[in-house]
């Protein structure tokens, strides 16, 4: 019995989820500082943001000094008229690199990542905290772990897990009616958990068996759920409304969380907890160059990481 209301308690958080998340998609939209702005407005900052990114690009390429002699050769024509009056005439025949830039920002209107950030204040705390723990400990940590464990053992653990989450893949295949991936999930499971023994090996890949993961966030989205609001999860990082429902199908799909029951051993919340830790962690020893790099490239690291979330997940839903 009480494992039955548990059960009906998650289904009804989930329909719960799907329905807020659904109508939250449409409120608004928000600056960085967590400001309600409009769409235009939003599409005007991203503008901005392009603008900007170029801008350092061409300071990082050591396009530095071409830059500054622009900056004159504006400030001259802005200066006299007749400077400015042949610059014109000279683009009368040709298109200009202003013409140009305002294009690729129009171009770029279409890319901006639309998702409402109502909690900013928190989100921001909770990013400063995760960050504070990514650099006193956890990058610490993956930096002497990598030096102590080679990339080939470590790569063969993250083939394990991923091979071992396979029922999350292949059911969210199912429930998005997507039949070939579904297929090509089942065959790649077979192919690495025989050739590949156990799925150390990853050798679906060579056969194009290795489609882009399915969630239930991922399900949830193809039958129409927005994103919802944003959300930065203390230690867990970055996620949404609608993307929180994974921790629904971790929960029952998630082999490593079926070593709670008897027949699979009765193990302890501990142990299945202490397994994915270990998991995440050794995932971020092959990441956190990534990650470094993505810091370093925003303007803002919580705007860089939050558009960059949404970028791939909505990737992944039109996968």
């Amino acid at each position: 019995m009480a494992k039955a209301i548990k059960i009906g308690s998650i289904l009804i958080f989930g329909l719960v989820l799907w329905a807020i998340s659904s109508h939250a998609a449409t409120i608004t939209y928000y600056a960085a500082n967590g400001a309600a702005i409009t769409k235009a407005e939003y599409k005007a900052l991203g503008a901005q943001k392009a603008v900007d990114l170029r801008e350092l690009k061409n300071v990082l390429s050591g396009d530095g000094d071409s830059q500054k002699n622009l900056d004159t050769e504006q400030r001259v024509a802005e200066s006299d008229p007749n400077v400015s009056k042949a610059n014109e005439e000279e683009c009368d025949g040709e298109e200009c690199d202003d013409e140009e830039e305002f294009e690729s920002d129009e171009e770029f209107d279409d890319e901006v990542v639309d998702i409402n950030d109502p909690f900013y204040a928190i989100n921001y705390t909770f990013y400063n905290i995760n960050d504070i723990l990514y650099v006193v400990i956890m990058k610490p940590a993956a930096q002497t772990y990598n030096f102590f464990i080679p990339l080939e053992f470590r790569t063969v653990i993250s083939n394990f897990f991923y091979n071992l989450r396979f029922p999350i893949r292949f059911v969210n295949c199912v429930l998005q009616f997507k039949g070939t991936k579904a297929a090509q999930e089942v065959s790649g499971f077979l192919l690495n958990s025989t050739v590949g023994l156990a799925g150390l090996g990853e050798v679906a890949s060579h056969w194009d068996l290795k489609p882009s993961p399915e969630d239930l966030g991922q399900t949830l989205a193809y039958w129409g759920a927005g994103n919802g609001f944003y959300i930065m999860y203390p230690i867990l990082g970055p996620s949404s409304l609608r993307d929180s429902a994974r921790f629904i199908d971790s929960y029952f799909l998630d082999p490593v969380s079926w070593l709670k029951y008897d027949k699979f051993g009765g193990y302890s919340w501990r142990t299945t907890v202490a397994i994915t830790a270990y998991d995440k962690f050794n995932e971020l020893s092959l990441q956190y160059e990534d990650i470094d790099a993505l810091k370093e490239a925003a303007l803002d690291p919580y705007v860089g990481i939050r558009d960059a979330y949404v970028e791939h997940r909505n990737k992944l839903i039109t996968e």
